[in-house]
């Protein structure tokens, strides 16, 4: 099988990663094709606050910086893996560019979210508390695919997409560099598309998607056809810029292939492939 399975970047801030290392080693040695997405939040949204550069180069750097750590994380395979700095096209026009809304960074005290805000930038109101955010374009495709897919059939381990990709357009023949973060889940769903990926594994701190999160009335959405999670996204029942991206993800993914998606926790990875205590979402 050939799995394309994402890693949190806010659950890879906490260390996280010895439980999906081994299990993504155990599927490889298995003779599974594996490729690894990751996010980047936390990572980019720190080097944001100290480097003057576009957020476009700074996930080129911690898609080299994150690759590297998964490469050395996961045991005996330290010479069959591979990180590809990977290119999302997105399209200039995106509204997204007018309308911030990923977040990026760590949570930020109400004294620095009014400090923010005051200089121009945009923060947000989350689950967590207040952090910045910025454009998330949606990724038309990745411009890697072809060279991920070869890398694959020749027994990596591919890991790819960091921070959803550098974010670039076509403009006057020539690609540029495009400032904002695309969200990673998303760009996995692209890639495990292109990839004709047998499933889209999306691992994160939590072990599947909830309705009324956070509320004693919380309930863990289980198995669920893409037509019935669409309903449930389409009435707000998932945060925006955090859960509702990757319900967004699986939806596409399972309408376009037909194959199921998995929102999992990057803690108990194995119920994730065994798609058990988890959300499975299916045609």
């Amino acid at each position: 099988m050939r799995y394309v399975i994402a890693l949190g970047g806010n659950a890879l801030d906490g260390g996280n990663i010895a439980p999906a290392a081994k299990m993504i080693a155990r599927l490889h040695k298995a003779g599974h094709e594996v490729a690894v997405t990751h996010g980047n939040g936390p990572q980019v949204g720190e080097l944001a606050t100290i480097e003057s550069k576009s957020l476009a180069v700074l996930t080129a750097q911690t898609e080299a910086e994150i690759g590297l750590m998964i490469e050395n994380s996961i045991p005996g395979a330290m010479e069959s893996t591979a990180t590809v700095i990977t290119r999302s096209i997105v399209d200039p026009m995106d509204r997204a560019f007018r309308n911030p809304s990923k977040p990026i960074g760590k949570v930020l005290s109400t004294k620095e979210a009014d400090s923010l805000r005051k200089k121009g930038t945009s923060v947000a109101n989350t689950l967590n508390g207040p952090r910045r955010v910025v454009p998330s374009p949606i990724p038309a495709r990745v411009l890697e695919a072809s060279f991920i897919a070869a890398l694959l059939k020749s027994g990596y381990i591919v890991i790819c997409g960091g921070g959803g990709g550098v974010p670039v357009s076509v403009q006057g023949g020539a690609l540029r560099y495009q400032d904002a973060v695309i969200d990673k889940d998303r760009a996995s769903a692209v890639i495990a598309k292109e990839l004709k990926a047998d499933r889209l594994v999306i691992l994160t701190t939590v072990d599947g998607a909830y309705v009324n999160y956070g509320r004693k009335s919380q309930r863990k959405v289980k198995r669920i056809s893409s037509v019935e999670l669409g309903v449930m996204l389409d009435e707000g029942e998932f945060e925006e810029g955090s859960m509702a991206p990757k319900v967004e993800a699986c939806i596409d993914f399972v309408d376009s292939t037909g194959k199921p998606a998995v929102i999992g926790s990057l803690a108990k990875p194995e119920d994730a492939i065994r798609m058990s205590n988890v959300t499975v979402v299916t045609v």
